[in-house]
């Protein structure tokens, strides 16, 4: 069988996706598409791809493409899908799946009505003790959840990342960059929320770029942020049991993150990729062996780079009709994550608790 050909759209986190869907057997990275043509064709080369694009739509109407990968800033995400989508293209789109719920429903609505595979690119669900979690947690090792609680420090403000991801029109921010990945990964385990408190901060509103030549002596440059860098959430589960997820960014340090959950019967901790856990029966919280099976390669050893790596593996796997292939997290994910998202901003806006 041939494989499937995919073309990335998108060079910053993109460039690692090339690397992942290397590592995938039966996808062939066949061309990519960066608004900086020069780059393109640069990391085309360096990666031995044979076509490069300046514009998204010549890329999705390549027929040398079967499988496209959005990884371009947030409020991109609605229009090239759209394009892809109508071009009969599969595809695996980057986290936020769109600006806002409307978007991601359209969205989740056309690709279902063509027919084509989708995916969203939460691929933290593959990292193994988090891969672990989510089968321990369904074969009610945590009893019935009472609290989890999940805190993310970064140690550089939010807004020195980027342009787009200063800017909170353009879907930039801790929530929907870094909290979008948790809150897949609580809805991934618990299930729907069914009501939110919480309150977004913007504590650095203006930070200091480093110079781009600074062999010239040039000065800092300001940068007014507009997207959140730290925000706090509670989330009460439908099937009861609440979380409480902490972000904030310049915090001088960064200590990493942490998700600790605590049941009637047991609890879990996945701290630095181990898993702890104890239950009822144990004398002390001790490391639980993860299966061979959720193992991710260690060369490189990027996690993330081999995680994305199992996440295409299932999309080539449903793209190729494979029996029995496993799901992926697909556009009804993204949808469901906009929703609670969308319940933070209306919550932290309101300073009460908004029922979804």
């Amino acid at each position: 069988m041939k494989p499937i050909r995919v073309g990335i759209v998108g060079l910053g986190w993109g460039e690692l996706q090339i690397e992942a869907f290397r590592r995938v057997r039966g996808a062939t990275v066949a061309a990519v598409c960066d608004a900086d043509g020069a780059r393109a064709s640069e990391i085309a080369k360096r990666h031995k791809i044979a076509q490069t694009f300046a514009d998204y739509r010549a890329l999705i109407a390549s027929p040398e493409i079967d499988l496209v990968s959005v990884a371009t800033p947030p409020d991109s995400h609605s229009a090239m899908a759209t394009e892809a989508i109508r071009a009969g293209k599969h595809l695996l789109v980057e986290k936020p799946l769109a600006l806002n719920v409307a978007e991601a429903r359209a969205l989740c609505a056309a690709a279902e009505a063509r027919g084509i595979v989708h995916a969203v690119d939460f691929e933290m669900r593959f990292l193994p003790a988090l891969a672990y979690c989510q089968e321990l947690i369904a074969e009610e090792y945590l009893g019935q959840l009472h609290r989890v609680d999940v805190t993310l420090t970064l140690e550089q403000p939010w807004g020195v990342r980027g342009d787009w991801a200063a800017d909170d029109a353009r879907g930039g921010g801790v929530l929907l960059e870094m909290g979008a990945h948790f809150l897949d990964i609580l809805l991934w385990w618990f299930g729907d929320v069914r009501a939110v408190m919480a309150t977004r901060r913007t504590h650095f509103p203006v930070v200091l770029l480093p110079p781009t030549h600074p062999e010239k002596s040039e000065p800092p440059v300001k940068r007014a942020v507009t997207a959140d860098d730290a925000f706090w959430c509670v989330l009460q589960f439908a099937r009861g049991g609440e979380a409480l997820l902490n972000v904030v960014s310049g915090a001088r340090h960064d200590p990493g993150w942490t998700i600790s959950a605590v049941g009637s019967r047991g609890s879990l901790v996945v701290q630095s990729g181990g898993l702890l856990g104890m239950r009822d029966v144990d004398r002390e919280m001790t490391i639980l062996p993860i299966p061979k099976r959720l193992e991710l390669n260690d060369n490189p050893t990027d996690p993330l780079l081999w995680s994305m790596a199992k996440l295409g593996e299932r999309l080539i796997a449903r793209i190729k009709n494979v029996p029995d292939a496993r799901a992926v997290p697909d556009f009804s994910a993204g949808v469901a994550v906009l929703r609670v998202i969308d319940a933070i901003r209306r919550a932290s806006a309101a300073r009460e608790w908004v029922t979804l």
